[in-house]
């Protein structure tokens, strides 16, 4: 590696670690909303939330929006030059709001998108410990049964497997505690190496994309993933409508912030049947996927001129839904898991009573 090529290695690694997280960014988000409302100038709200965050991971985007505010640079061009800190979305309504001069407003309503995602996000990650929990006490208990007590069985078990290979199952068992007790650094390390593989894999936005896009097959998890990325696109069109963005370009936005193949298809069939005169409405009413309440909604948003209210009260609908779904689906879930564990656990009692009665059995 030549020692051009170091420096700017080193300076791009520094950069994506010191991204802001989207934590970060919805509270800068918060932050310059509220001193806007205040009447704070920009240049001098910018310079304060630069003085707060210090060293952290937004200091180096607020420095660069600062240098350019001061160069005569919009808002929003402050912030499209900062990478891909701020999404298109984002960019296009504060740069909607810096020529209508709703910027205080539309900064509130962003910040509220974006709690709202973070809250749900928090919503479901909270709802899984006990899942989770659950797990663990169950691998730890098999590792318990396998490792410590399936391994005392050696002492009774006859060299020779019994007639018929009723002890099979329990020898290999046994067979493979001994092996992994044997090269426990191996093993070890193995499953370490494995741990970094996944992790370095579900990084990737692509992997993840395949994997929901596996689980939306799903019969009941599926269903909640869809229910949630409609109420999302919902609530994303309905604040670029009401930000004063037309339909074609609302369409055209949120189709390239939502990741979900389905949906990108259904705005293209929108935009498509906006540009030929079409009614928008009638792609929704052709998907099966999607509830005939969204396109009534927005047929009455669009008759009576209140497009933006119409959406809001869709997403609001979609997303109540959708935390029906998910505590329906977690009260299936906790059960399902104890049955999951209960099998697992009987099974390696099941094997070891079987060994017991093999043994019981040579001294009748």
């Amino acid at each position: 590696m030549t020692d051009l090529g170091l420096p700017a290695l080193l300076a791009r690694l520094t950069r994506r670690g010191l991204r802001p997280s989207e934590a970060e960014i919805t509270l800068f988000t918060q932050e310059l909303a509220w001193m806007l409302r205040s009447e704070v100038p920009l240049g001098r709200a910018i310079d304060l939330l630069l003085t707060e965050a210090g060293t952290g991971a937004m200091a180096p985007a607020l420095r660069g929006m600062r240098a350019d505010l001061r160069a005569g640079s919009s808002l929003a061009e402050a912030m499209g030059h900062q990478g891909d800190t701020f999404p298109e979305t984002y960019l296009r309504l504060v740069a909607m709001a810096e020529r209508a001069g709703t910027l205080p407003m539309v900064m509130a309503r962003l910040h509220e998108g974006r709690a709202r995602a973070a809250e749900w996000r928090k919503r479901v990650s909270s709802a899984m410990i006990y899942p989770a929990f659950l797990l663990l006490v169950a691998l730890a208990a098999v590792a318990l049964i396998v490792f410590a007590v399936l391994p005392q069985l050696r002492a009774i078990l006859p060299e020779t497997p019994a007639p018929g290979g009723s002890d099979r199952a329990i020898r290999q068992v046994i067979a493979l505690s001994d092996w992994i007790a044997a090269h426990g650094v191996v093993t070890m390390l193995g499953a370490l190496g494995l741990m970094a593989a996944m992790s370095a894999v579900l990084a990737r936005p692509r992997v993840r994309l395949a994997l929901t896009e596996t689980a939306v097959r799903l019969p009941v998890i599926g269903g909640l993933i869809r229910q949630a990325r409609l109420a999302e696109l919902t609530r994303t069109l309905a604040m670029l409508i009401e930000a004063g963005l037309p339909l074609d370009e609302a369409l055209r936005l949120a189709r390239r912030a939502t990741p979900a193949p389905a949906l990108v298809a259904l705005l293209k069939r929108m935009e498509n049947a906006l540009r030929e005169g079409v009614d928008v409405t009638v792609p929704l009413r052709e998907d099966a996927s999607v509830p005939p309440l969204l396109a009534s909604l927005m047929k009455v948003g669009q008759e009576t001129g209140s497009l933006g209210q119409s959406l809001s009260h869709a997403a609001a609908i979609f997303e109540e839904k959708t935390r029906s779904a998910l505590d329906r689906s977690l009260a299936l879930l906790e059960p399902a898991l104890i049955l999951i564990i209960s099998i697992a656990v009987g099974s390696l009692i099941y094997l070891v009573i079987g060994a017991l009665m093999s043994v019981n059995d040579l001294f009748l």
